[in-house]
């Protein structure tokens, strides 16, 4: 059995930490001592070991003391610099106006650069007169201390400008040590964040942090506060999926005001911009209603119907769209002049028009023509039109002169039929409605006949629709924005507000510059969101128009030029001379002009529908007498006619009906016929009151 044990894997002590001792053993006469306690023995050191440490406490009292003065003193020419630099870049920006260029937001015009420019010469001048100032003062003390006081110069020029500096200094060392105590200041920045005032119970704070009513009304208080609009009370409406609405009644203020400071309140509340709608009390001057809109209103928006073929009246009420109130847009298209206004990207033309278009062209008692001088216009209802599309400059100035004859033509047929004061829209007899788009590109001459168009319209059952991209007498070729029944301003210019909605409509609440336009097909924005008036619309609100596809646009065109339109009545185009317009852009299956004439119970009818026959058959818009017409009539039976008695025949229905001469197979001056003439005639048979009131 082995005794040993294992060996102790105990750390070996720390005998620098024991008390130096020896142990001793007590002598029988000595104290009792416990055996094995250690003794302290007093510790002698030799006198070369004293002196050598006095040495040491000596030079490192005067290290100490040594110390004790530099280190304040690189600390305090520390705090001097950081002073003087921070002093440096606040002067600068102070001296280059940068604080006057936050303000403006940026300088994105001359006048904030001539702003900003100003303020830099303003606080030159003040830098200088200071500098200028001080320098007098420290000049004329020293100068009174040197001959008032006999001191010597050196003396006073300690004390006069002396002083001065050593505070200066002071005041720099005090700033730089405030400075190194925040090292994360922006350079351009006075005071550090935590040592601003952060509650405020003034300052404006974003819509977003509300968590309940009384906030929401504590934040607009706030930021009309801000702006310097005071209220006597603020009281929210609603809440709703889009925004706020919030009661307020203004002390001191104007709901133009209000308007006015509409982007910094955008700010404030920290909504989209354009998001602070206003809408002023008719009845109260001081209260408003404001709406916050933090979301699209209309982004909900059920997908639009489209209405089977000639199931519409345009005597009946039609949805259109949404209001941002929920309550639907439902306009009465009979009696409507509309003036569509916004920029590129706003949605005139696949918004508002392509939604006109498709409930006009489902009326049974309506037609829709539609020209457009340097774009496709309204392409895809193509179909069912009731000519085909109008383009180019030309093209416009002839329809629109053909337009005009009829609106002076159907004011007759009006008063024949006897409708009344207005014209009355039937199948046969339906409303005209006329789109123009991009109208500020047309010529003069077109912009003239528009303008005559829009103002003998009223009555004649014709009715206009003009769309451009501004609305100015330049552009529109003269100030007729008011004589427009419905006005739509989408995403638009400020100066198109007072020409299109009038004087103040910017401070009742009327802002559709603030609307943006689609930047894409994806980023729509405000695209398709408009300010109306007119038709029973008053009120300063967003209305958001449907948004048909044009793929369910051209099947609804399909169906639609199955199922027949109307067009163009021959009452109206026998008045205005425009008869050969039914030769040329008739629908198919309709009955001729000639086969109406040859049903007729006259004796000169067979004779004018063969006429008429001959300029279908030849496509000309002359024909000679000798060589084309004689035959023709001999042809048909007619026999016993010739030159003299065809004239007396035209001329007994077409009252100062005569011959022309033109160029026919490279001879010139051939006797013979022109078509409108024949027309005329033919209208004289369809309308003998007509004719008898030419003859007289």
């Amino acid at each position: 059995m082995s005794i040993e044990t294992t060996p102790s894997t105990q750390a070996d002590p720390a005998w620098d930490k024991l008390i130096k001792g020896e142990l001793v053993t007590p002598d029988e006469d000595e104290e009792d001592i416990a055996p094995g306690v250690i003794e302290v023995m007093p510790e002698y050191t030799p006198a070369i070991y004293r002196a050598g440490s006095a040495a040491m406490v000596v030079a490192a009292k005067t290290g100490r003391a040594v110390g004790l003065v530099a280190r304040p003193l690189c600390v305090g020419l520390q705090w001097f610099g950081t002073g003087v630099k921070a002093a440096g870049v606040l002067g600068w920006r102070y001296v280059r106006a940068y604080d006057h260029q936050e303000v403006l937001g940026g300088m994105s015009s001359g006048s904030d650069w001539n702003n900003v420019e100003r303020t830099r010469v303003k606080r030159w001048k003040i830098l200088g007169w200071t500098t200028l100032a001080a320098a007098t003062l420290n000049t004329a003390g020293w100068a009174t201390l040197v001959t008032a006081a006999d001191m010597d110069a050196l003396e006073a020029l300690a004390i006069a400008p002396g002083s001065e500096v050593a505070t200066t200094a002071a005041v720099l060392a005090l700033y730089g040590r405030y400075r190194a105590n925040h090292p994360g200041m922006p350079a351009g920045q006075i005071l550090a964040d935590e040592d601003r005032d952060e509650d405020d119970p003034d300052e404006p704070f974003p819509l977003a942090w509300c968590k309940d009513g009384s906030q929401v009304e504590e934040c607009v208080s706030r930021a009309l506060y801000a702006e310097g609009i005071a209220t006597r009370s603020i009281r929210l409406l609603a809440s709703h999926a889009w925004g706020r609405e919030i009661d307020i009644v203004l002390k001191g203020a104007t709901p133009g005001k209000v308007a006015a400071i509409a982007d910094q309140l955008d700010t404030h509340f920290g909504i989209k911009t354009g998001g602070t709608l206003i809408e002023p009390d008719a009845q109260d001057a001081s209260h408003i209603v404001l709406r916050l809109v933090t979301a699209n209103p209309f982004s909900d928006m059920a997908r639009p119907i489209l209405h089977a073929p000639n199931s519409l009246d345009i005597t009946e009420a039609h949805h259109f769209g949404r209001c941002m109130d929920g309550s639907p847009l439902n306009l009465v298209l009979e009696g409507l002049r509309i003036l569509a206004i916004g920029v590129s990207g706003a949605a005139k033309t696949t918004g508002v028009l392509r939604d006109l278009a498709e409930v006009i062209t489902a009326c049974h008692n309506a037609i829709a023509i539609e020209m457009d001088p340097v774009k496709d216009g309204l392409r895809e209802f193509e179909g069912v039109m009731a000519v085909p599309p109008i383009r180019g400059q030309k093209e416009c100035e002839e329809w629109l002169g053909h337009l005009v004859a009829m609106a002076k033509a159907r004011n007759k047929v009006r008063n024949r039929l006897k409708m009344g004061d207005t014209w009355v829209a039937t199948a046969q007899h339906p409303a005209i409605f006329v789109f123009v788009d991009e109208y500020i590109y047309l010529s003069p001459l077109a912009k003239e006949q528009f303008i005559e168009l829009l103002r003998l319209a009223k009555q004649s059952g014709m009715y206009p629709i003009a769309a451009g991209q501004d609305a100015t007498s330049d552009a529109m070729g003269d100030a007729i924005a008011d004589s427009f029944t419905l006005r739509i301003m989408l995403a638009s210019r400020w100066d198109d507000i007072r020409i299109v909605f009038g004087k103040g409509a910017a401070a009742e609440g009327y802002r559709p510059d603030r609307l943006v336009p689609a930047q894409n097909k994806d980023i729509k924005n405000d695209a398709g969101q408009s300010y109306i008036k007119g038709a029973g619309i008053t009120r300063p609100l967003l209305y958001g128009w449907n948004e048909h596809s044009r793929d369910a646009i051209e099947r609804a065109v399909e169906e639609r030029s199955k199922a027949g339109r109307p067009w163009l009545d021959h009452d109206t185009l026998a008045e205005a001379d425009l008869l050969h317009l039914a030769s040329e852009y008739g629908p198919a299956g309709q009955m001729t002009l000639a086969e109406r004439v040859d049903r007729l119970d006259h004796s000169d009818a067979e004779l004018v529908s063969v006429l008429l026959q001959a300029f279908e058959s030849k496509k000309r818009s002359f024909l000679p007498t000798t060589e084309v017409l004689l035959p023709v009539l001999e042809a048909a039976g007619i026999d016993g006619m010739d030159s003299t008695t065809l004239a007396s025949k035209l001329r007994a229905h077409a009252p100062g009906a005569a011959a022309s001469r033109e160029e026919w197979d490279g001879r010139p001056q051939v006797r013979g016929w022109r078509r409108e003439v024949v027309e005329r005639a033919a209208g004289g048979l369809l309308d003998p009151a007509k004719a008898r009131l030419e003859a007289v």
